[in-house]
């Protein structure tokens, strides 16, 4: 009886090895390039979501623009008094996903330009969002020196409110920023004009 029990424990025992050495042949989801650090990224490469790479940090990590959404009020409101005044929206490179989600939370369902680069979905990626103002200047600035990227030449919308409710900031790419004044191709517009719109992702 106890060497039919021994076997019995034996045989399970080699089994259980058995099962745990094979070959397990299912797929391996290694995170994608935005979590892989062999991958390595240069300006104006198409980035991990389809996008092409317009900012890199020191560490190698940055920002892609995706496709051009068209033409979008920032905030669609019949009266521009009624538009959101929205406290805590950074102007920063690093502030425009925050942005984003802050606009979004406070405004709710619609068509305007946050809540669309919100929705946008493009290479399998999800988390696109409106630039802030220094992200959509550093946009603008790869724009001007590789004119590279499918942007209409005028004015977009950032996630960056101005000084007043009723404004937020805008870049006009159609002005050459060697001879201009700043304040004359960056610069506040009311929220329920309608410009172009461009989403963008941390990679």
């Amino acid at each position: 009886m106890k060497k039919q029990l021994f076997g019995s424990v034996m045989l399970a025992f080699v089994l259980s090895l058995t099962a745990c050495s094979g070959d397990d042949s299912s797929p391996v989801n290694d995170g994608g390039p935005d979590s892989n650090p062999d991958t390595t990224f240069e300006i104006g490469d198409t980035g991990p979501g389809g996008g092409i790479v317009f900012y890199l940090d020191a560490d190698g990590h940055g920002y892609e623009v995706g496709n051009n959404l068209g033409l979008i009020k920032w905030e669609d409101v019949a009266n521009l008094y009624d538009a959101k005044d929205i406290s805590g929206l950074g102007t920063a490179i690093g502030t425009g996903e925050a942005n984003t989600a802050l606009i979004v939370s406070t405004i709710g369902n619609g068509n305007y330009a946050a809540k669309r680069c919100a929705d946008h979905e493009q290479g399998g990626k999800n988390d696109w969002f409106l630039p802030s103002k220094d992200e959509l200047v550093a946009l603008y600035n790869h724009f001007r020196s590789h004119w590279d990227l499918d942007i209409e030449v005028n004015n977009h919308w950032s996630s960056s409110q101005g000084g007043n409710y009723t404004r937020a900031w805008n870049t006009d790419f159609s002005v050459n920023s060697a001879t201009t004044e700043f304040n004359n191709w960056t610069f506040e517009v009311q929220k329920d004009q309608t410009l172009y719109v461009v989403p963008i992702r941390k990679f």
